[in-house]
């Protein structure tokens, strides 16, 4: 009788077959961290670039809707201006109309607004009532991180730009001006320099 002999693998080539499934698995790891990464980040940049398209758009909405209705200052015993830049903590502040009332609640249909930067955060402010106190907090609402930088410029009558409005020299009679034009500039740590100019109507 013949007998036969079976055949196993030798230790040298389970070494070599557990080295190449290893390699296999660590290209394969390497492979798809990659793509996680990858979605990751482009999650991350969607999210960024939604936070930017919906500051710009809430930006324009309220400058497009200026009302040139001067605000008595904290002590009540001056008027700001309908509009103010160049000057104090916010990048602008203004008074927009349009304010939706939709619980018939007492009040009108004007608001107070500003626009600040708090470290790389844009934030936008608002307060209940046009002719605040000083106990008057505004609510805040955070737009847009990755601020570097935001500078807002008014086109006057003249056809020449200012980084301050009123601009430098106005009488006490243009508490109520408005520009023709108001560009938005923003300096974003992803996105670079961006600039919006928003046509002012009336």
């Amino acid at each position: 009788m013949t007998i036969k002999r079976q055949h196993g693998f030798t230790l040298l080539e389970l070494v070599v077959a557990t080295a190449i499934f290893f390699i296999m698995s660590a290209m394969l790891y390497a492979v798809l961290d990659s793509v996680r990464r990858q979605l990751v980040f482009s999650e991350e940049a969607s999210d960024s670039l939604r936070e930017l398209h919906y500051a710009m758009r809430r930006m324009a909405l309220d400058l497009s809707q200026l009302q040139p209705r001067p605000v008595r200052d904290e002590l009540g015993s001056g008027w700001q201006d309908s509009i103010s830049a160049g000057s104090g903590s916010n990048a602008i502040e203004i008074s927009v109309g349009g304010w939706r009332n939709p619980m018939a609640l007492p009040r009108g249909s004007v608001q107070r607004v500003a626009y600040t930067v708090d470290g790389d955060v844009l934030a936008r402010l608002h307060w209940p009532v046009l002719d605040r106190t000083l106990a008057a907090e505004p609510l805040r609402t955070d737009l847009l991180t990755g601020i570097r930088d935001i500078q807002v410029r008014f086109l006057d009558a003249s056809g020449e730009w200012s980084e301050q409005w009123p601009p430098f020299g106005a009488g006490p009679d243009n508490t109520r001006a408005r520009p023709r034009a108001i560009e938005i500039f923003i300096d974003h740590e992803q996105w670079g320099e961006l600039t919006r100019i928003v046509e002012i109507t009336g």
